[in-house]
């Protein structure tokens, strides 16, 4: 596949190899009736599934069965380890996008819609049952996840096998075929029709950034005119009330994760830990005037660098531009301080000296290095206490403009 011009890695993502789903049986369950002053239970029956472990069981809440801490004014009030205690786990959420590109919980959770007329709550038989009528569903969405390096990731399979647990909580008890899930997509399977999707410059960001840049492309691809909406044409599923098109991308991390380490032998190493080792920032050519075109040559040097001692960097690229913007931070600071130096000696002339002259110089040096990173003429004459007009002359002469220059 390509991007344009843009070689699309041929990925393939692992599926999570998963523990067997076991269950934990169920030896008593609490009353449904609360003590004086509490209100009666909702859904304070709960499955629970252990991602890691397979282990899956039943749970009670006993926060009915508590007595209420007047300090406690709402909900946020009550000690994290009494709430912990009372709702373990992170609830399944039925739709995303949040669920979809945060990391998969350790500890899934699930309300059983239990204490109405079609679905009572549940004795120590009925909830030994239920288990057991859910172990394959849980083998199933732990069998889909998948495994993009070590990071665990949802996919359509797995999703698919969550919502169809939550289904089989309800007084309903009814699992759903694919058809009713059709808005989940994997985004390899986007990518496969529709190539331009791919954003290779995701591969250089350091891995805690790849997640946050990954967010976005499941929040938002397909969902507008900036966005493919071309994707909608063929993937997803119509609104009940015809309004538009359904789309949930998944896989989305996992995908980036494993192009960026499959069919690469060389470990990861993040800039930070490789520039700690052996100051590469601080000895380099990058000033506050480099260009992009400059700063990627010198991340092509330092990544080449790296890879004959056996390493592959991750964020190079934005570390080189961070220093950059630091270096322009500096002498912005400094423009400042020199203007006023200036503006000093001007005012005392007896007492000027040789001094004037140098810092006359400096200054130049910093404005035009300022009016190259794309700060206006106004702040830049602000700072350096030198007159506006002066500015723009500056600026005519370093770029070749005309006396029509607009710049603020």
């Amino acid at each position: 596949m390509t991007n344009k011009d843009v070689a699309v890695p041929e990925v393939t993502v692992a599926r999570y190899a998963a523990p067997r789903v076991t269950v934990t049986p169920v030896t008593d369950v609490i009353s449904s009736e609360p003590i004086a002053g509490r209100s009666k239970p909702g859904r304070y029956q709960r499955v629970l599934l252990d991602t890691r472990t397979g282990e899956l069981r039943f749970h009670e809440s006993t926060e009915h069965l508590e007595p209420w801490d007047p300090a406690w004014k709402a909900v946020i009030d009550v000690p994290r380890d009494t709430w912990t205690r009372w709702h373990p786990g992170t609830l399944f959420a039925f739709n995303g996008p949040h669920q979809w590109f945060e990391p998969v919980p350790e500890l899934l959770s699930w309300g059983i819609d239990s204490g109405v007329a079609e679905l009572p709550f549940l004795d120590v038989a009925a909830a030994n049952a239920l288990l057991e009528e859910v172990v394959p569903v849980a083998q199933e969405l732990l069998n889909g996840l998948f495994d993009g390096g070590g990071d665990l990731d949802w996919s359509t399979a797995s999703a698919h096998a969550g919502r169809n647990m939550h289904r089989l909580l309800t007084r309903d008890r009814t699992a759903a075929g694919p058809e009713a899930d059709a808005e989940l997509v994997d985004f390899a399977e986007i990518l496969s029709r529709f190539p331009q999707v791919y954003q290779p410059e995701k591969l250089r960001h350091p891995l805690e950034k790849l997640a946050e840049e990954c967010e976005w492309v499941t929040r938002y691809l397909g969902c507008n005119e900036h966005w493919h909406k071309e994707i909608k044409a063929e993937f997803g599923k119509p609104y009940s009330d015809g309004s538009g098109i359904g789309l949930q991308v998944l896989g989305v991390r996992a995908w980036y994760r494993t192009a960026l380490m499959d069919g690469d032998p060389r470990p990861l190493k993040e800039f930070a830990d490789w520039d700690g080792e052996h100051g590469r920032l601080a000895t380099s050519e990058i000033t506050s005037t480099a260009t992009d075109a400059e700063l990627a040559r010198w991340v092509d040097r330092e990544e080449a660098s790296a890879a004959r001692q056996g390493w592959r960097l991750l964020g190079t690229q934005n570390a080189a531009a961070s220093h950059r913007q630091r270096l322009r931070e500096q002498e912005w600071d400094r423009l400042a301080v020199v203007g006023a130096d200036i503006a000093w000696l001007e005012d005392e002339p007896a007492l000027a000296g040789d001094a004037l002259e140098p810092k006359q110089a400096e200054r130049l040096a910093l404005v035009t290095a300022a009016i190259g990173w794309g700060r206006g003429d106004g702040e830049i004459a602000v700072r350096a206490r030198m007159p506006r007009r002066t500015v723009l002359m500056l600026r005519e002469s370093s770029t070749g403009a005309t006396t029509g220059n607009t710049h603020k």
